[in-house]
């Protein structure tokens, strides 16, 4: 299991913005088309939005302490091997480091069951993924104004 440490001078912190950085979203979903359709969709609608592209939570957390930066926004995935959604949510929610990063969960899944454990867990938003381009495109311009990203 993955913990950060409060005395480890190189991970990031999330109430310390960088103004001269641009806004980072992380993505994390095991799906390739999923990552690059995002990617895509918040080029068109914000191409000042600089991505990155994870496949688990267990990378995830590794890059969240290994960077410098805090992303502005991460979207989520819920049905990822290794590590769940929920699970890697319940882990950021319990280092005081990545507790007010926004998270956003996003799935194929419309269970008001997972809509609530995701709410409870600590995720900002829950939302299920649009089933064409320009409602993700949509999306990802909505995210974009929500979370000042550009």
């Amino acid at each position: 299991m993955y913990q950060p440490t409060d005395n480890d001078p190189d991970r990031i912190r999330a109430d310390r913005p960088r103004p001269d950085r641009v806004p980072l979203v992380w993505v994390v979903d095991d799906d390739d088309d999923d990552q690059t359709f995002m990617e895509q969709a918040f080029g068109v609608t914000s191409p000042a939005v600089d991505i990155l592209s994870l496949t688990d939570g267990t990378s995830l957390l590794a890059r969240l302490n290994e960077s410098e930066t805090a992303p502005r926004l991460i979207i989520l995935d819920i049905n990822m091997p290794g590590l769940s959604g929920f699970d890697t949510l319940r882990q950021l929610r319990s280092q005081s480091a990545y507790a007010n990063i926004p998270v956003v969960m996003m799935t194929t899944s419309a269970s008001p069951d997972d809509r609530d454990r995701s709410l409870a867990l600590g995720a900002n938003q829950f939302v299920t993924k649009p089933n064409t381009y320009t409602q993700l495109t949509q999306l990802t311009a909505g995210f974009s104004r929500q979370w000042a990203l550009s």
